[in-house]
């Protein structure tokens, strides 16, 4: 989808299509829990939502999930941290290489780079930092992060985006 033609182009589909051959077989995969749903809800000031503690830390960018957008000011230098998690449901024995895949106007970088996972159902953490020097006004960047083992690719989408969507 083409900005240019689609103003909400990056938010008008998902991750991909789903290939049931490989949905089999996915290698990594991105859990959200319960408890995750409430802290982002929470995180929200949600009035609808009655269940929250007293004290919630975080946002909703914080989601264990594929995607990540953050909406970022206009003309401003900006750095946003997604924390994820993934569960190894593949190999026991496999590594898994971070490829980033972004244009000029913002930066993102992984850490760890490489997840190096022993057994099955391990989990391992890491930090998806986005920074720029500022988007002009209506702007929406996208890139990727791909994790590749030689067998399985998981891709997460990333937005950086200064408008808000019309949905």
């Amino acid at each position: 989808m083409n900005t240019a033609k689609h103003a909400d182009a990056e938010f008008g589909y998902g991750a991909g299509h789903i290939n049931p051959i490989k949905a089999v077989d996915p290698g990594l995969v991105y859990e959200a829990t319960r408890d995750d749903y409430i802290r982002m809800l929470c995180s929200m000031n949600n009035t609808l939502f009655s269940k929250c503690p007293q004290h919630i830390e975080g946002s909703p960018k914080d989601l264990n999930y594929p995607s990540m957008a953050v909406r970022v000011e206009e003309n401003r230098a900006f750095t946003a941290k997604f924390p994820r998690t993934v569960r190894n449901v593949g190999l026991a024995k496999s590594s898994y290489k971070s490829n980033i895949t972004t244009g000029s106007q913002i930066n993102v970088m992984v850490e760890p780079s490489i997840l190096s996972l022993k057994s099955v159902d391990e989990r391992q953490s890491f930090v998806v930092t986005v920074a720029g020097k500022g988007l002009p006004a209506n702007s929406m960047v996208s890139s990727s992060l791909v994790w590749n083992d030689g067998t399985h690719s998981v891709r997460s989408p990333i937005v950086v985006y200064t408008i808000k969507p019309s949905n």
